[in-house]
């Protein structure tokens, strides 16, 4: 099971903070999308911008899944392609 999330976001903030004064709010926000990615989580809206769904609709798919299988993989499209479409 992956890290929680507060871990993942309080290392990288502790990571990228190496000063005492000035600092670098957009650089530890980096830090923490970046660790989130590479500990495989991805920051994504609630609700899907219009032009994902209409991109999942054209890439479902194809074959015999079982439920479960079709959710898996529809939800994993999904949130890896987002932000091509969350704009």
């Amino acid at each position: 099971m992956p890290a929680p999330i507060e871990d993942i976001i309080a290392k990288a903030i502790k990571d990228a903070d190496k000063s005492f004064f000035n600092e670098d709010y957009a650089k530890q926000a980096r830090a923490v999308t970046a660790a989130l990615k590479k500990a495989g989580y991805e920051v994504a809206p609630v609700k899907p911008p219009p032009g994902l769904v209409e991109w999942a609709k054209d890439n479902i798919p194809f074959g015999r899944l079982r439920p479960a299988e079709l959710i898996t993989q529809m939800y994993s499209m999904m949130v890896e392609n987002v932000r091509r479409f969350d704009k």
